[in-house]
């Protein structure tokens, strides 16, 4: 009788998370700055209150233009100053390359600055102590993304694999737009001093050619249709609800428990970077992030470094306890996993905040349908969107428990 209530309790909550993640993928084209991005907040923050979390609002995120369209207007003005040559051809390709870099590495933005872009909305949720002596934070973005043509799997999933080669972390998925804009700056400055001959017009040709096609790419990524955004990321979305009930219910007297659903984490992760910032007060030692990316298809994995261009490494505290909480199988396998792409969890990892980040991958270490117009709730494994939620839960858990010392053992 008490296996088959078990039974039934781990339905009705997979039943719940698929009427999560249905209702958020029908809202279309939810990316950041929408409307449909307000109205995906406006759902999760009601979800948060039916959970018992009364103490609910939202919080404006600043404005930031598309990702397609801040790759394309780089490499349009690195190609433009290639191919016009001389100081000014020169001066613009360099201005391209040390801009994205600038934006990229540093967050701070140039050229991008002069595009278009909505201002955003976090839903914030807030349950606990009102004096806390520790707080944990539980996050996953609600705004997707474009399905452009740079995402099907004939030319996503190759890309992938090279990427991920060798003994080390792989190098991220604006590596080579960077490199582009700084072979086209070096390209510019070698023809400004006075470089010429057959060889050089053969690599300025090439240089240019890659330029440009990184702008179309670019831009048909802008202006492509938006992803219904199932597994990425309403998956993650159900799994922070399902954490968050299983931590409120056990929550001690001391600790509050906040529950963050960020806007533009496609464009930047513009909602965590301003949640974190307005509570950079928020002492390290006793405030711990949970965040969800991904979580409904493939193998369940712990990220220990991730990256778009810089390499973002994780805190080993909440890592390390992971490992420990997998190792006694309660929740299946839950392995390490260097990303090739970013999430919201490097936003606190990098401000030495313990952060865990959870994602579920295919073999071919790509989430399911990633950016992709399939996906949709059909093709969400609900099993490990409820696994994901209660690891996150128990790996949380033993924290404020205290077991939060790293080990020698490597994860």
């Amino acid at each position: 009788m008490e296996a088959a209530t078990k039974s039934d309790a781990t339905a009705d909550r997979e039943t719940r998370a698929r009427a999560w993640i249905g209702t958020l993928s029908e809202i279309p084209a939810r990316f950041a700055g929408s409307p449909a991005e307000r109205e995906a907040a406006d759902r999760v923050a009601a979800w948060m209150r039916e959970l018992g979390i009364s103490d609910v609002a939202t919080a404006a995120v600043p404005a930031r233009p598309r990702a397609g369209f801040s790759l394309a207007l780089h490499a349009a003005i690195a190609a433009l100053g290639l191919l016009w040559g001389g100081l000014l051809g020169a001066v613009l390709a360099v201005l391209a390359a040390w801009s994205f870099s600038r934006e990229h590495r540093r967050r701070q933005p140039l050229l991008s600055r002069w595009l278009p872009g909505a201002p955003s909305i976090n839903v914030i949720g807030r349950v606990g102590s009102p004096a806390p002596a520790r707080r944990v934070v539980l996050s996953a973005h609600i705004d997707t993304a474009q399905a452009g043509l740079a995402f099907r799997p004939g030319l996503s999933h190759p890309f992938a694999g090279l990427q991920q080669r060798g003994d080390g972390p792989p190098a991220g998925p604006l590596a080579l737009p960077n490199a582009l804009l700084v072979g086209g700056a070096l390209m510019a400055v070698s023809g400004w001093m006075g470089a010429h001959g057959l060889l050089w017009g053969v690599l300025k040709t090439v240089s240019a050619i890659g330029l440009l096609t990184t702008c179309a790419v670019g831009l048909q990524w802008a202006t492509a249709a938006a992803t219904p955004g199932a597994n990425d990321n309403a998956s993650a979305v159900a799994s922070m609800l399902t954490c968050a009930e299983s931590l409120r219910a056990g929550l001690p007297a001391d600790v509050e428990l906040w529950v963050l659903g960020t806007g533009a984490e496609e464009v930047g992760c513009n909602g965590m970077h301003s949640f974190v910032e307005a509570h950079r007060d928020w002492p390290p030692e006793s405030t711990y992030f949970v965040n969800f990316e991904c979580t409904g298809g493939g193998a369940l994995h712990v990220i220990r470094t991730e990256g778009m261009l810089n390499r973002a490494v994780y805190p080993p505290t909440l890592v390390e306890l992971a490992r420990r909480v997998a190792a006694g199988g309660a929740f299946g396998t839950v392995t390490p996993t260097d990303l090739l792409a970013g999430t919201d969890g490097h936003v606190p990892a990098e401000r030495g905040y313990p952060t865990l980040s959870l994602i579920s991958l295919e073999a071919n270490g790509v989430p399911r349908n990633y950016h992709l117009a399939e996906d949709t709730v059909d093709g969400i494994d609900m099993s490990l969107v409820v696994r994901a939620g209660d690891f996150g839960a128990a790996v949380a858990q033993a924290a404020l428990d205290g077991a939060t010392g790293p080990v020698e053992k490597e994860l």
